[in-house]
């Protein structure tokens, strides 16, 4: 099966989405699928076409121009438009809005969308929320990162996943866990619940912290502890009796390497992102059971059910 993914931005850039499209296409393709990239050549160094773990990656720039941008980037599409023909599936990750003249070009085409979180604006701009309703009413399938999603966007979703992480390590690759010793993982802005952590600190002292992570904020965490930028967080997740994730992928990497979560927000959607989430709902044992089962291997089987399921 050709699948085609659609996506703003792709590896090597960092980023939730991108490590889930990234990840979700190495176990496509060791599936056997044939997996094809299309995304924003965000970088002039990176090459327009190449292969990736068997995944083949196209890339195309515009000018980040509002409204002229978007025409570019139609341009840029129908010029490709082979790959949409070629494609037995085609899968946005939020940006159908660049796929929409080619639903109409293209009306019998298989479409699905995953809808990855919220824009960091509050309130939600109702243009984006119109955009998301009709990516779900022009999708054969629709998948959500997460439960809130469908109450903030009116969208009633086939799948709700959570994102995937590698498998549980065995204990003894993890060094010994070194008490209050806290990382932070995502972007240092207001939208990840960060500041709240921060007035946490305040009255909790005794804690070490290591962020991983970079935006905004980063002078003001600079008093908190070390600021690592955008790295891999293994290492820090190895010797981390606690994380503090920004999103749904670090805690199941964190889970996965033993650490226990704290959880902050400071507004009603982070709010609702993490109490409508297994994140909060489960403790102990029973979330790390759940945790255990969230890997990519099954991420990719829930992608394929998805296709051969929905009518």
């Amino acid at each position: 099966m050709k699948i085609l993914f659609i996506t703003r931005l792709f590896y090597p850039h960092v980023g939730g989405v991108e490590k889930h499209v990234y990840e979700l296409g190495k176990d496509l393709t060791v599936k056997g699928e044939n997996v094809t990239i299309l995304t924003e050549k965000y970088d002039k160094k990176l090459k327009d076409f190449e292969t990736i773990h068997g995944m083949e990656v196209v890339r195309f720039s515009y000018p980040h121009i509002r409204f002229l941008g978007l025409i570019f980037i139609w341009l840029q599409i129908f010029r490709r438009q082979k790959l949409i023909k070629e494609a037995d599936i085609i899968h946005i990750h939020d940006v159908f809005i660049w796929y929409l003249p080619f639903h109409i070009l293209f009306p019998n085409k298989k479409v699905f969308s995953t809808f990855h979180g919220w824009e960091q604006k509050l309130p939600i701009p109702m243009l984006n929320i119109i955009q998301r309703k009709l990516a779900s009413k022009l999708s054969m399938g629709t998948i959500s990162v997460g439960k809130y999603v469908e109450k903030y966007y009116g969208i009633k979703a086939n799948k709700i996943i959570y994102g995937a992480a590698d498998k549980v390590l065995n204990i003894k690759m993890i060094v010994q866990k070194e008490k209050f010793n806290v990382v932070f993982v995502g972007r240092l802005s207001k939208d990840t619940g960060l500041l709240s952590f921060l007035d946490w600190l305040d009255q909790n002292k005794k804690y070490n912290v290591d962020f991983c992570g970079g935006g905004p904020f980063q002078k003001k965490c600079e008093k908190y502890g070390t600021v690592h930028g955008f790295t891999d967080p293994a290492p820090y997740y190895k010797k981390a009796e606690y994380c503090v994730p920004g999103g749904y992928l670090a805690a199941l990497e964190a889970l996965s390497y033993g650490c226990k979560l704290k959880l902050f927000w400071n507004n009603k959607v982070k709010e609702d992102y993490w109490k409508m989430s297994p994140f909060y709902k489960l403790k102990g044992e029973s979330l790390k059971k759940w945790a255990k089962k969230q890997t990519w291997d099954k991420l990719a089987d829930e992608y394929l059910d998805l296709y051969n399921h929905t009518k």
